[in-house]
């Protein structure tokens, strides 16, 4: 009993350490995960033609350099430079003041000095908010490079990993299969329902903002994409407000080309798309996909998108086997009479 008491005491002690040293890295401990296991179908794929489980493991991880990071840090680079830009600024500025010169000419002085006040705190709070949400520059190359070698050995060797996680987890064999399933339709819905199409309403969204000549183009399509990803939320936030903003400012044609653009385009993709491929994939209910993500970005950051829904949907789905087997398991209790 004393050697099970210290062994114990130790390996909490070590839990604790093991988690403040894996920390600064674990969105992206997380991400390397992820994309290992979205790519484990194409992964099996290639067992065909190529058997060395390295090479394959190579190769998918200078695809997922390709498709994903580069793309994601690219992104990232012309939104910080947009927020910077002297230029961008100023032609935002430009066009909010003549659509509050508009408000002002029609009676609604109270609307224009709300709309400013509006758009000066969001441009504080972005300008504020994006340093701390992707950290420094040497935090985000670490950060990528932990994610290219966790997502190599885990391509490599994911599924043994996987398996010997689920070993050593103290639970019946039932609800490590309910847990396997659960995590698997969440990262499926969330990643084909609801991240693929808000990538293609935000680009379908962006070549709007560019063809109309929209100020800060990149920014805004970036918001579209998180925007587009929040159920209920949508991509209307960003591409209506700017087409209402350019016919304020006089800008008639590209006020109604940017509403006609959104209005036809960008939500026939949330309307038409999104259903069938969470219909498709995943039964996930959107509450658990937009409570799990803003928790999730609160306490992970940007990767909190994927993990916090992912976490509450394994909480509930351990939620639903105890309810489910709990009775059963209190019937075979045997009952002590006195």
């Amino acid at each position: 009993m004393v050697t099970s008491g210290y062994f114990l005491f130790f390996l909490v002690i070590f839990l604790v350490l093991t988690i403040l040293l894996v920390w600064p890295v674990f969105p992206y401990v997380v991400l390397g995960m992820v994309l290992a296991f979205l790519l484990h179908p194409l992964e099996r794929r290639l067992q065909r033609v190529i058997p060395s489980s390295g090479v394959r493991a190579g190769l998918l991880t200078l695809l997922a350099t390709l498709l994903v990071l580069c793309p994601l840090v690219y992104g990232v680079q012309r939104v910080t430079r947009e927020l910077a830009s002297a230029a961008q600024l100023a032609r935002m500025r430009q066009l909010i003041e003549d659509a509050r010169n508009w408000l002002e000419s029609h009676q609604a002085q109270v609307v224009a000095a709300g709309m400013v006040e509006a758009v000066e705190q969001g441009q504080n709070f972005l300008l504020s908010s994006i340093p701390n949400l992707f950290g420094s520059v040497f935090h985000v190359a670490l950060g990528i490079f932990v994610c290219l070698f966790v997502f190599y050995y885990f391509t490599k060797e994911g599924a043994d990993i996987w398996q010997a996680f689920l070993d050593a987890v103290p639970l019946p064999q039932r609800m490590k299969a309910v847990i396997h399933e659960g995590v698997a339709g969440i990262l499926r819905g969330i990643f084909v329902g609801q991240l693929i199409t808000a990538i293609v309403q935000g680009i379908v969204g962006g070549i709007g903002l560019l063809i109309f000549q929209v100020p800060q183009p990149f920014l805004l399509t970036g918001l579209m994409m998180v925007f587009a990803f929040l159920p209920v939320v949508g991509a209307t936030l960003v591409w209506a407000p700017a087409g209402i903003l350019k016919l304020m400012a006089g800008q008639t044609g590209q006020g109604l080309g940017m509403l006609l653009w959104g209005a036809v385009l960008v939500m026939n993709i949330d309307n038409l798309i999104k259903p069938r491929l969470i219909a498709a994939h995943s039964r996930v209910h959107p509450l658990v996909i937009l409570i799990g993500m803003i928790g999730g970005i609160e306490v992970f950051g940007f990767i909190g998108l994927l993990v916090g829904p992912v976490i509450f949907g394994i909480f509930l789905q351990l939620v639903n086997f105890f309810v489910a087997y709990r009775p059963a398991e209190v019937e075979t209790t045997p009952t002590f009479r006195v």
